[in-house]
C-alpha cells in the first residue's frame, strides 16, 4: 500500500485512532510512523527532532513501544516476558522486577507473574503484551488492532482499562482499529483512511455528525446520505420496570431502551437526524420522554425537500432533519432556542457504542 502525502500529528497525552476498510493502509501508516518502514519521501519529527537527521533510528525506537493484534510472547513466565525489554536496556534486576510488578498490578494480572505464557488465555496474553509495552514508559505508543482476536466481554474490559491507563500516563498514542465503538471510547481524534489517503481527521463525535464526503459517511456506516449525531454519555440509572436507562451528557439527558450496561459506565449513543423533531416551546401532553433544550447553530441545505438543522444542546451537538416547509413555518434561524424531541424507541441497542 502506498500512502498519499499527508500531515499526521499526535500530541503528548493524545490518542489518535486510525480507521478504515481492509487494505486502506492503516497498518502501513502505523509501521511508517514507528520507523519500521522506510519513507520514500517526507519526514517523521519527534519533539522537534527529525528521524534520520537529528534523531537516530535506535534512539527513536527506545522512545516508543508497540502492541500488535497477536501477542508476541517468548518462552518463560509473564514476569520474564514483561521485563525483557527493560533487561535489554540495562535496567537492574531489583528495579526491573519492581517496575514489572507495578505495571502487572495496573493491568490486573499481578497474580499471573509466575505463570508460563503458554498457559495464558487470549485476554491474559494481550494484557501481558500491553504490560511489556507500558513498562518501558514510552513517549509514543503504537497499537495495531490489539483487541481484534478477543471475545467481546474481554475486549470491553480491556478497552475501558487501557483508556484509564492512557489518561493517567499522558502518552502520545496511535491506535489502529476496525471497531468504531473502540475508537470513540479511546480516541481524542480519529483519522479515516482510504486507499492510503486520510479523508477526515477530527473528534469521533464531530465526524459522525458531519462526515466530510460521501465516502467518509459510507466508511462510517452512515449509508452515504444519512446524517446522525453521536452523543457521549454516562449511564446514570436503570428503570427495570420500563426497561429504560437514563443517560446523562453535557447539556441534558436521554432515556433509551434496553442498554446492557452498568450504572456509571460511559457509552456513545447515535441519534439519526431523521428521528429528531423540533418545537419552539416545550410540548405538554405528549408521551415522548426525550425533550432536549437547545439552540440552532446552522441550517444546512440538502438536495430535495429537506435540510439539516445543527443544534447545540449546551455543549453537545445534535442534528435534526426536517422539511424546508417546516423550517419556514417555524421561522427557524441560527441562534433561535428550540426543543428537540427524540423518541426513546428510535434509539436501540444497535445505536449504542459500549466501552
Amino acid at each position: 500500500m502506498t500512502l498519499q502525502p499527508t500531515d499526521f500529528a499526535v500530541g503528548t497525552g493524545e490518542t489518535i485512532g486510525v480507521y478504515g476498510p481492509n487494505g486502506a493502509g492503516k497498518s502501513t501508516l502505523l509501521l511508517a510512523l514507528a520507523g519500521l518502514l522506510p519513507l520514500a519521501s517526507g519526514t517523521i519529527t519527534v519533539g522537534g527532532q527529525v528521524l534520520g537527521d537529528d534523531l537516530s533510528a535506535l534512539a527513536y525506537h527506545r522512545r516508543i513501544a508497540a502492541v500488535f493484534q497477536e501477542p508476541l510472547l517468548l518462552r518463560g513466565t509473564v514476569l520474564h516476558n514483561v521485563g525483557l525489554g527493560l533487561a535489554l536496556r540495562g535496567v537492574g534486576g531489583t528495579e526491573r522486577e519492581a517496575r514489572v510488578r507495578r505495571v502487572l498490578e495496573q493491568l490486573r494480572i499481578a497474580h499471573l507473574a509466575d505463570r508460563h505464557v503458554a498457559m495464558l488465555s487470549g485476554g491474559e496474553a494481550q494484557r501481558a503484551s500491553l504490560a511489556r509495552a507500558l513498562v518501558l514508559e514510552p513517549e509514543v505508543l503504537f497499537l495495531d488492532e490489539p483487541f481484534a482476536a478477543l471475545d467481546q466481554p474481554t475486549r470491553r474490559r480491556l478497552v475501558r482499562e487501557l483508556g484509564e491507563l492512557l489518561g493517567e500516563r499522558r502518552l502520545a498514542t496511535v491506535f489502529v482499529t476496525h471497531d468504531l465503538a473502540e475508537a470513540s471510547l479511546l480516541c481524542d481524534r480519529c483519522a479515516v483512511l482510504d486507499a492510503g489517503a486520510i479523508l477526515q481527521n477530527e473528534r469521533p463525535v464531530e465526524m459522525f455528525a458531519r462526515p466530510r464526503t460521501p465516502r467518509v459517511a459510507e466508511i462510517l456506516g452512515l449509508m452515504g446520505d444519512e446524517s446522525s449525531s453521536v452523543i457521549e454519555a454516562r449511564v446514570a440509572g436503570q428503570d427495570l420496570e420500563s426497561d429504560l436507562a437514563r443517560l446523562e451528557f453535557t447539556g441534558g439527558a436521554l432515556e433509551v431502551p434496553d442498554v446492557d450496561s452498568l450504572v456509571g459506565e460511559q457509552v456513545r449513543v447515535r441519534v439519526h437526524a431523521r428521528d429528531v423533531s423540533l418545537a419552539l416551546s416545550r410540548p405538554s401532553g405528549l408521551s415522548i420522554r426525550n425533550v432536549l433544550a437547545g439552540r440552532i447553530v446552522a441550517l444546512v441545505e440538502r438536495q430535495g425537500p429537506s435540510l439539516d438543522v445543527q443544534l447545540d444542546l449546551g455543549g453537545t451537538p445534535l442534528i435534526a432533519r426536517i422539511t424546508r416547509k417546516s423550517a419556514s413555518d417555524l421561522g427557524l434561524r441560527p441562534g433561535l432556542p428550540v426543543f428537540a424531541l427524540v423518541k426513546s424507541i428510535s434509539i436501540d441497542r444497535r445505536s449504542v457504542g459500549y466501552p
